[in-house]
């Protein structure tokens, strides 16, 4: 009877600290498309859970737009988020118009900047123009964008409607669309299927490394009219520095662009203990983070309680106000 008192015992003590619990959790973590940032991001964390928690966890392709989405209906666990699309999710705006999801929270934030990248073939008529003469003169371009139901979408057509067109305009005047995976669309590029490529993706890029491998590329400005519309919905402004990529025809130069940060999004179903145990399992293991890639190598969990989008979860809360980062 003593032994099975000390059994309990051992099991309780466990249950607090979250350590066994966690080892017979299997979990789903919504990232992006197979070959982009999110994706490889997502695989690294789920390794370092795995070995400091005790986490099985599933990565799983997702997208900017399809995330919360997922997270909400429990159809996974975890997911990539981005602060503006988060927010819209919460409050049932556009793309979610009537879909309010009141459940999702947040674990951290303020991490992996993603930046737009707008590129085309270096011997195309295209590189010899602005991004907005592009889209503005509505050319006659094959232009490789990623699937329904991603960010990039979400933010090629709002750059569309700032321009006043649809893809039905724009197919009128010759346009062509190729969509596809960041993989897929590398693959088309570089058997010049397609002239360019609208993408978002964290720096730098592995797939647009991969696309300039044989052909030649040219990285587009956004222009500062676009930027100051994208700003109304939560899109910020930043460099994809030189020599981000090597065999861009433009390495050696700066070129501005929109960006938005990424959020570690979960739902408020998930226990406090839980959600405590992944966040102090990422944080206190900063150093192994920022060598997942390269976007991460300035994240500080100081700031990982910042533009979020949505609520911190009360786990991870916890986890900030007893680092006093929070208070």
């Amino acid at each position: 009877m003593r032994r099975g008192w000390i059994g309990i015992g051992v099991m309780l003590g466990c249950l607090a600290l979250g350590g066994p619990v966690a080892a017979q959790q299997s979990l789903s973590w919504t990232a992006g498309a197979v070959g982009g940032g999110w994706y490889a991001i997502s695989g690294g964390m789920a390794e370092l859970l795995r070995e400091k928690a005790g986490l099985n966890i599933k990565v799983i392709p997702g997208g900017g737009t399809q995330n919360p989405v997922l997270v909400q209906k429990g159809e996974a666990e975890i997911g990539m988020g981005l602060p503006p699309i988060l927010g819209a999710a919460l409050a049932g705006d556009d793309p979610y118009k009537g879909q309010k999801m009141p459940d999702l929270r947040a674990l951290a934030g303020n991490m992996s900047l993603n930046t737009f990248h707008f590129y085309v073939g270096a011997e195309t008529p295209f590189a010899s123009m602005t991004m907005e003469e592009i889209f503005k003169g509505r050319k006659p371009i094959r232009l490789a964008i990623s699937k329904p139901g991603s960010s990039d979408v979400w933010v090629f057509e709002k750059v569309m409607e700032f321009y006043s067109m649809s893809y039905k305009d724009w197919e009128a005047a010759g346009a062509r669309f190729f969509r596809g995976s960041y993989t897929e669309q590398a693959g088309a590029f570089r058997d010049r299927n397609t002239d360019g490529t609208f993408t978002f993706l964290a720096l730098p890029g592995a797939s647009i490394t991969e696309a300039s491998v044989g052909r030649s590329l040219k990285l587009l400005a956004f222009p500062q009219p676009l930027l100051a519309h994208l700003a109304k919905f939560g899109l910020g402004k930043g460099p994809i520095p030189p020599g981000t990529y090597p065999k861009a025809a433009n390495a050696g130069e700066a070129v501005v662009s929109a960006t938005m940060g990424t959020t570690i999004t979960v739902s408020a179903r998930m226990s406090n203990d839980l959600a405590y145990t992944i966040t102090r399992s990422l944080n206190d293991n900063v150093d192994r983070v920022r060598k997942i890639h390269g976007s991460l190598a300035e994240y500080d969990p100081a700031q990982g309680h910042l533009y979020l989008g949505v609520p911190l979860h009360p786990g991870a809360e916890r986890y900030y106000r007893e680092k006093g980062y929070l208070r």
